[in-house]
């Protein structure tokens, strides 16, 4: 499944897009609502008046949140359909262009163009990540920002939770880190067609961007505030373990 053509990767989640959209509220989908989005803001800071790439939008929940602060969004995504939700999301006077576009080829864009690009989630759903890496930087501006966020490398790699007779976690299992490789996940729930990741190791995101002579100024796994353990009490297991991890960048 390694070598899958981005053609299947775009079928899948334009078939799961409906499912995904479904959970999403304002601020994304839980995971991202309580773990992601925070410190995607935090490090945004403030974005009134900026020219702002969203790298792979989805339904376009953080093109809006950019938008509704200020900025003027440009919002690419490979999944026609969820384009179309995103679309039908954005309420009017919302500065967002929406574009349908492949991250690893960005050709409708010119170079130096962005103050920021934000990409969300999504490497880990592209093919060649390298690319989208690269084109990520060319966009940017000298002296912009990149933020970066994925699954965690470290933890997306044939992981779960080991549970003992009555259910309860026992901790993380991992396995087959260092084997990189495409694989579904059931991730909709009540998707038809799994989407695609592809798990590679930190070192390979790591070296793919020092390489491309981004600078790293900030690494984060965001973790649960106890505000939102409060709220959503399930989530006092992200303490144990980290699902996503935060590049922010800077050309």
């Amino acid at each position: 499944m390694q070598d899958l053509a981005a053609e299947e990767v775009i079928k899948r989640w334009d078939l799961s897009a409906e499912q995904y959209a479904a959970h999403c509220s304002k601020y994304g989908d839980i995971n991202r609502e309580v773990l992601l989005t925070p410190v995607i803001l935090e490090m945004l800071g403030r974005v009134v008046g900026k020219k702002v790439l969203d790298a792979g939008c989805g339904e376009g929940f953080l093109s809006r949140l950019m938008a509704e602060r200020g900025a003027f969004v440009t919002a690419v995504d490979y999944s026609e359909r969820l384009l179309e939700i995103a679309r039908e999301r954005t309420v009017d006077g919302l500065r967002i262009d929406y574009l349908h576009a492949n991250l690893e080829h960005l050709d409708m864009l010119n170079d130096d163009t962005f103050d920021i690009v934000v990409s969300c989630v999504v490497i880990q759903d592209v093919p060649d990540y390298q690319a989208a890496i690269r084109e990520m930087y060319r966009v940017l501006r000298p002296g912009g920002m990149c933020i970066l966020a994925m699954t965690h490398p470290c933890f997306s790699s044939d992981g779960g939770w080991v549970r003992d007779s009555k259910g309860k976690k026992l901790y993380w299992k991992m396995d087959s880190y260092f084997y990189e490789r495409g694989f579904e996940i059931s991730w909709p729930p009540g998707s038809d067609n799994s989407p695609i990741n592809f798990h590679r190791t930190l070192t390979s995101y790591f070296r793919t961007i020092v390489g491309t002579e981004f600078l790293v100024e900030d690494l984060m796994e965001p973790y649960p505030s106890q505000e939102a353990i409060k709220k959503h009490p399930h989530f006092i297991d992200d303490l144990r373990m980290s699902h996503f991890l935060v590049f922010k960048l800077k050309k």
